[in-house]
């Protein structure tokens, strides 16, 4: 286009998927439910096939496979089959049941199938049509949805218990932020939404305090739970490294009303192996939650990545600048196309990205560390070791570009 406005492609390689993808990521790890998408197969298939490939662990996710029959015209009952079917042959304690670019663009009332289908399980209808929104969309919504229509009200708030929300990702680095919190008597009341079970789901408003782990995705869910049942909360990071582990908790007991732990772990003595890290030129590729959160760790240890890119969210620029300097360079919602070139232009040796950065990362002979991965340590005082570890392991180093 002309002018001094920002140039619009016709043609893009795009960084971010949709509502949908969203929607079952954060359905993907609650336990005894069931996922059933009214759409096309090829939606479910694809969505199962990443979420694997990243290492979670989904659950049981199943499609009405709408077809040209169902898009002419229309698919109600095969959809109150589908509900019906489930419940009698898997018994779940809870089916989501979603809508899709498909569906939604026909029409179909998947509210109302829900409604209209006696099931024993509780059936929960989310709109999670792909042009409604993007994928973050899509997680702040089915939280919302699941805050709204299963917690019930408590007549007694537990002390010294928190809820973490937007917390979708289960495996260790869930089970390191339990271990953590309690190091201070803190106990974890329930998780939006990683690996949550229906009751810790419906006791979400026993809790003294909710934290807020990813705030794209669970701020709105936290504010929608402090209307509902009062409870207070606090934006908080992912605690990535030592020093940020020790102010998480410092953060959390002072919001408590109680005294923070009198002894913590002491820091690993990992200085000779980062001290490795000031002379690599390091790139950040991330959701803004773990930029943020991977930028503070490295400058615990003295380091600036050269290059922070960030999947979405413009407000997080000013937050990574107030810890790095000049030359490191923060770019928002970049174009692949210009991935590539900063990372040639700045000479990157290591990438902490996720699997989408894989690809790139081999072409240009750059190491790679899928830090995104469901069953990589990350968190708190085991993943700030963790991390070290996996930057400055011992081994042969193919050269950046720029450095054959």
């Amino acid at each position: 286009m002309t002018g001094s406005g920002p140039v619009v492609h016709a043609a893009r390689i795009p960084r971010g998927t949709c509502k949908l993808f969203g929607a079952i990521k954060a359905l993907s790890t609650i336990k005894k439910s069931v996922v059933l998408v009214h759409g096309p197969k090829g939606c479910v298939y694809h969505i199962n096939y990443i979420l694997g490939m990243r290492g979670d662990r989904p659950s049981e996710i199943y499609t009405t496979g709408l077809d040209e029959h169902d898009v002419i015209f229309g698919a109600e009952q095969k959809l109150k089959d589908a509900i019906e079917e489930l419940d009698r042959t898997l018994q779940p304690e809870l089916i989501f049941v979603l809508s899709c670019c498909t569906s939604s663009i026909i029409g179909e009332d998947v509210g109302s199938a829900v409604r209209d289908t006696a099931t024993k399980s509780r059936a929960i209808a989310i709109s999670a049509g792909g042009f409604e929104g993007d994928f973050h969309t899509g997680y702040s919504e089915t939280l919302c949805q699941i805050a709204g229509q299963l917690v019930r009200k408590e007549e007694r708030m537990i002390p010294r218990s928190v809820n973490l929300i937007g917390m979708l990702r289960a495996g260790p680095d869930l089970a390191e932020l339990k271990r953590v919190l309690a190091l201070a008597g803190v106990t974890v009341n329930a998780v939006l939404t990683a690996d949550a079970t229906r009751d810790e789901l419906e006791r979400l408003g026993a809790a003294a305090l909710n934290i807020v782990v990813c705030e794209p995705s669970g701020k709105e869910a936290a504010q929608l739970l402090r209307k509902l049942c009062g409870t207070p909360y606090i934006i908080g990071e992912i605690p990535i490294g030592h020093q940020s582990t020790i102010r998480f908790l410092e953060r959390v007991t002072e919001n408590l009303g109680i005294p923070a732990p009198a002894s913590l772990p002491c820091a690993p003595d990992t200085a000779p192996d980062a001290a490795s890290l000031k002379d690599r030129r390091i790139a950040i590729v991330s959701d803004p939650t773990r930029a943020v959160s991977v930028t503070r760790f490295l400058t615990e240890y003295g380091v600036v990545p050269r290059l922070v890119m960030v999947d979405f969210d413009s407000s997080v620029k000013e937050k990574i600048g107030d810890l790095v300097r000049p030359p490191c360079e923060i770019l928002i919602e970049p174009e692949q196309e210009l991935i590539v070139q900063k990372l040639k232009e700045h000479k990157i040796d290591l990438l902490l990205g996720g699997m989408l950065e894989h690809p790139v990362a081999k072409a240009l002979s750059i190491e790679h560390i899928d830090i995104m991965h469901g069953s990589e340590r990350t968190a708190g005082f085991a993943g700030a070791e963790n991390m070290v570890r996996l930057c400055c392991r011992k081994e042969q180093r193919r050269a950046g570009p720029g450095h054959e």
